[in-house]
């Protein structure tokens, strides 16, 4: 099916065999829950809901003559903000426009009661960031789902798309019966189109100076708020890398502040002073690394093609000998900071925090449930003396 850019699809919910035209209906939108049966432009029967977050949630739902699909929208409050659906409908456009194996397939868009929805392949695996929790992938997978997270974005950054929140998260690797993996990109819901003359002019939905992304994967000037280009997305993909082949962040620190600081002014530590028990990885690999990760985005890869020829151009690094699913790491001294999401559509899978190991994990997530816990006892004491 072709989507049609130019204007709003009039499309209609099926309630236990009755037909509601959605145009100019504003009334009894449905909410998360109770789409759960409703049928979608007359084809898409909700089955579940299988994932939700704070902009939208993601279905499993049928259609007649094909395959399961996964549904997304946005939340029924947010439909009405003119920004949020025009940045749905952003997605929408880049991923049409992006039929590579190496990035998630969109077949259908609509509006449903002013509440924008794709219908999009339906994934069944673990998101990337799932599968880096408990320490790092063994080297030959991490390098071959490495090099497909670039070969998608190499394509992406080809039709001048930009991700701009390009995050272990929004990965997600399927495996098929035979144990090959594939690595698919996921949410672009902050994307940016590069090229007016492919794509038509169209508002800028950011300002100068507005910060968006997820700030553990952040190139310094998109920390700063100003103007990004494919060079931001090559920094994101060196993160990607370093998280992939450690387990860890580049850049482990306790709040948004002091991360954006880290990536000012922090140098890129090695992957081989992370990494213990015997594994070591080739220095090219750092290079790649830091390369990507430079502070000015002069001095990094230009685009991610760029970057993946460099990654594929490591010797040894995708047919090392086989390794344990999980290599050993050592501790960076801090405790994991836990992700925290910026403004991206919520997809189908739940977020979950990269880990130094799960004992830092868990002594993380105590040690801020005590401080919560303190802080709270502390107001209500000072309180009662204020007030006595």
């Amino acid at each position: 099916m072709t989507l049609c850019l130019g204007r709003v699809w009039r499309v209609g919910l099926t309630w236990g065999g009755q037909r509601e035209e959605s145009a100019h209906v504003q009334s009894g939108r449905p909410t998360v829950m109770n789409l759960i049966g409703a049928v979608l432009d007359g084809r898409y029967r909700i089955l579940e809901l299988i994932g939700e977050g704070a902009m939208g949630a993601v279905y499993r739902a049928e259609q007649p003559n094909g395959p399961q699909l996964a549904i997304k929208v946005l939340h029924e409050e947010l439909g009405d903000q003119a920004e949020l659906r025009e940045r749905f409908e952003r997605e929408a456009r880049a991923l049409f426009a992006l039929e590579h194996p190496n990035v998630l397939a969109v077949h259908d868009f609509g509006i449903v009661n002013g509440m924008p929805y794709l219908a999009m392949e339906l994934l069944s695996g673990s998101p990337l960031d799932a599968m880096v929790e408990d320490g790092p992938l063994a080297p030959p997978i991490a390098y071959d789902l490495c090099r497909q997270v670039l070969t998608g974005l190499a394509f992406a950054h080809s039709k001048s798309v930009l991700h701009r929140d390009l995050k272990t998260e929004n990965v997600f690797v399927s495996t098929a019966a035979d144990g090959t993996m594939t690595a698919k990109l996921l949410d672009f819901g902050l994307v940016k189109f590069v090229d007016d003359d492919r794509w038509g002019e169209s508002k800028n939905l950011t300002v100068q100076g507005s910060v968006m992304g997820t700030p553990a994967y952040m190139a310094p000037e998109q920390c700063a708020g100003a103007p990004v280009d494919t060079r931001g997305d090559v920094y994101s993909a060196g993160v990607i890398l370093f998280e992939v082949f450690t387990g860890l962040w580049p850049f482990m620190e306790e709040d948004r502040i002091s991360m954006f600081q880290a990536h000012f002014g922090k140098p890129v530590p090695s992957v081989n002073d992370v990494l213990e028990g015997g594994v070591r990885l080739p220095a090219e690999l750092d290079a790649v690394i830091v390369k990507a990760m430079a502070k000015k985005a002069t001095d990094r890869y230009q685009d991610a093609g760029e970057m993946l020829r460099a990654l594929e151009a490591i010797p040894g690094l995708g047919t090392a000998a086989a390794a344990p699913a999980h290599a050993p790491v050592a501790p960076l001294g801090q405790a994991p900071v836990a992700h925290a999401p910026v403004a991206p559509i919520a997809s189908a899978q739940q977020p979950i925090a990269p880990a130094q190991g799960s004992n830092d994990k868990t002594l993380f997530y105590v040690m801020i449930a005590v401080l919560s816990i303190a802080a709270i006892a502390l107001v209500a004491v000072l309180g009662l003396v204020l007030s006595g």
